[in-house]
């Protein structure tokens, strides 16, 4: 494996003695692929990371933080402490069994005190330690992240040590725990994420309530829609888990158009918003489909004629007029820009949705 770490991550040949790759790369290519990025554990993060002779950028806010990240081209290499100084404490204190193993880029060797290759090929999420989960509440998070995204179980143990645990997830940083929900609901397994929430008493922790994946009748809900299925209330839960202003938008529109999706309301939402309302109202069971607008149709009047034609000042009620045009339009009852003045000039401009 070394061999392969050094032709993917090149810069690996400069580090001295007593560095180790260790986690989600060893991982990805036990697994057949080929990593991003890299992380090592050294001595002296700060002198690894130097010897790159690339930019170092401090990682975290902490005081106490030691680890560094340095770019070099396509790859990103992160170096920490070797925890407690050694490589078999480090393996130690880490999350899972498949992120606890190591490459001693020294010797070649593969370091695997926890059976992680044995977890990887029976496909299952194993705690290296319960106390972990103390040292790190998001790791609990994490299982069911890593669960979704490799298609693994989460073994019978680890979910018995998360259950307990799962208030503590409350004491996390919002901005992690949001990194993570969104992972999680972007994997397409919205159904097997719920279900794992309900499993480790995550879901009272974060979302307020008891979750039922029975519910719900599909997998590929996109991560807005997913939240807005499961979110009581939006605007609350953006606010404690510190969503971004643009998220909250989706979340509360997609809520607002699964109870009324007409034409105008989805072509108000946009193509973006709109392609994700059909999964989400299939995971709850409508399996109608939803006719979508033409999203590329401009109005066939601009406002100040609107205003001209119909003899009314600049106002709300010129937006009134330029909205019944435009459903006019999408419902193909106004095609071109004498049917639209016709349709402005009438005493009360609308239709009739026979």
């Amino acid at each position: 494996m070394r061999d392969e770490l050094l032709a993917l991550f090149p810069a690996l040949r400069k580090l001295p003695k007593n560095a180790y790759v260790v986690g989600g790369a060893v991982r990805d290519l036990l697994l057949g692929a080929h990593p991003a990025d890299v992380d090592v554990a050294c001595l002296d993060p700060l002198a690894c990371a130097r010897t790159l002779r690339r930019k170092v950028i401090r990682l975290g806010r902490e005081e106490h933080i030691s680890a560094y990240r340095v770019i070099d081209g396509k790859h990103a290499y992160d170096f920490a402490a070797l925890l407690d100084g050694a490589i078999d404490a480090d393996l130690g204190r880490r999350d899972f069994t498949i992120n606890a193993m190591a490459v001693d880029l020294a010797s070649g060797a593969l370091l695997d005190p926890h059976g992680g290759q044995r977890d990887l090929d029976a496909r299952v999420v194993r705690m290296v330690d319960a106390a972990n989960f103390d040292d790190d509440p998001l790791r609990m998070l994490k299982a069911i992240r890593m669960a979704v995204r490799l298609g693994f179980a989460i073994d019978a143990a680890t979910l018995a040590a998360i259950r307990p645990r799962a208030e503590a997830i409350a004491r996390v940083a919002a901005e992690r725990v949001a990194y993570e929900l969104s992972v999680i609901f972007s994997a397409n397994a919205f159904r097997r994420a719920v279900a794992l929430l309900h499993e480790t008493a995550l879901d009272v922790a974060l979302f307020g309530r008891a979750l039922d994946a029975a519910r719900y009748h599909a997998d590929d809900v996109p991560l807005a829609a997913a939240l807005a299925i499961l979110v009581d209330d939006p605007p609350a839960f953006a606010e404690r888990w510190k969503w971004s202003d643009a998220l909250r938008r989706d979340v509360i529109a997609l809520q607002r158009l699964a109870s009324e999706h007409t034409l105008l309301a989805l072509y108000d939402a946009g193509a973006r918003l709109a392609a994700q309302l059909p999964p989400m109202l299939r995971a709850l069971g409508h399996d109608d489909a939803v006719a979508m607008p033409d999203f590329s149709m401009k109005p066939l009047l601009a406002g100040d004629e609107i205003a001209r034609i119909a003899k009314v000042e600049p106002g709300p009620r010129v937006g009134e007029l330029k909205r019944a045009l435009i459903e006019a339009q999408l419902m193909r009852k106004v095609n071109t820009r004498e049917e639209a003045e016709r349709f402005i000039n009438e005493p009360e401009p609308g239709f009739s949705s026979d």
